[in-house]
């Protein structure tokens, strides 16, 4: 008789073959998971610091501008520009007429056809005051504060009913007597005489000086591949020299691809507007129409400083006063490739001094 002797099965050691691949499976599910996860967390916080760096810049470009128009046409107590008379010589680097306009506008003259728009008035309080005169034509008006009146400032004198603006030709802070002189000179544009259209004393209260200015807000390529909102004006300071000419323009925000605004008429003499018109430019009929504006609505169209954002093909309104919810043909659509983000800013601002 054979006797069989069986050795007892080893303790199965480690994992089967079926048990790693479970694992394996599980594992990458996870880690496709946490990717998933990982990417939509990433592209929600691009759109939000995208969303974010947009809305900043329509807000301050919206307020900036909104501010600026409302204090447009602002010429301290003189109401009537056709009492204002200028001794300043007139030139083609110079205009003096465009100097005293309260508010024009250019249509598709800057990048991507987008709008231009000037501002005139004076810049805030008046800078001194008169206290005496010459019998005319005296060149010299004593002042109460000549510590903000440079050689070769372009100002303007007022007594509120009729006014001059001329150009200072020598330094107050060196005149023993506090004078502002205004004598024909070599300074740009200079003065064509030195004769004021009145005597300042004849008014019981004098009159005040007050420093015009001129602003105009443009888009323009930077050189970088951003475009930006900038503004630029006519220097009136002489102590910045090149008085008379517009100055180097500041950018107030980037990434502005447009830049489109239209005028509120008046055109029933009502004081309310009637008719929304786009800019009518600078020659002579334009400014007969911005002459009756009593609001200016703009809007702002703002790309987001990178791309990578959206899933490209994004819609939308612009110009903000289009309806195109009624009119699904005026959305714009960008291109598929075009992962930026885009937002519209619109707003209207009245020209509180035509009110």
């Amino acid at each position: 008789m054979t006797t069989v002797i069986q050795r007892p099965m080893g303790l199965q050691r480690g994992l089967s073959l079926i048990e790693i691949m479970v694992a394996l499976t599980l594992g990458l599910i996870l880690t496709l998971g946490l990717t998933q996860i990982f990417v939509a967390n990433s592209q929600s916080f691009r759109l939000a610091e995208a969303s974010s760096r947009v809305q900043e810049s329509g807000r301050i470009g919206t307020s900036v501008l909104s501010r600026e128009i409302r204090n447009a046409d602002y010429w301290g107590c003189l109401r009537d520009l056709s009492e204002l008379t200028s001794i300043l010589n007139d030139s083609a680097a110079f205009d003096v007429e465009a100097l005293l306009r309260g508010i024009d506008a250019e249509d598709g003259v800057g990048p991507g056809n987008s709008d231009r728009l000037y501002l005139g008035g004076v810049a805030g309080n008046a800078e001194a005051s008169i206290v005496f005169q010459p019998a005319l034509p005296a060149a010299t008006m004593q002042v109460d504060d000549p510590s903000t009146i440079f050689q070769d400032d372009i100002l303007i004198v007022t007594n509120c009913l009729s006014g001059d603006i001329f150009q200072v030709t020598n330094d107050p802070a060196n005149n023993n007597s506090v004078q502002v002189n205004h004598n024909t000179g070599n300074a740009a544009p200079g003065n064509a005489t030195q004769a004021l259209s009145m005597d300042y004393n004849e008014d019981p209260n004098g009159g005040s000086i007050f420093r015009p200015r001129q602003q105009r807000f443009y888009l323009r390529d930077n050189g970088a591949g951003i475009r930006e909102l900038v503004i630029d004006g006519v220097n009136v300071n002489g102590v910045s020299g090149n008085t008379g000419v517009f100055s180097a323009p500041t950018a107030i925000i980037e990434h502005v691809r447009d830049f489109q605004l239209q005028l509120g008429l008046d055109t029933t003499g009502n004081g309310q507007v009637n008719n929304w018109i786009d800019p009518p430019g600078l020659a002579a009929a334009g400014q007969v129409q911005a002459d009756s504006a009593l609001a200016v609505r703009f809007s702002f169209l703002i790309r987001s400083p990178e791309d990578g954002v959206t899933d490209g093909g994004q819609s939308y309104c612009y110009p903000g006063w289009l309806d195109c919810a009624a009119n699904p043909g005026s959305e714009t659509t960008v291109a598929a490739n075009d992962t930026f983000f885009y937002r519209v800013y619109t707003t209207t601002a009245s020209l509180r001094n035509r009110i």
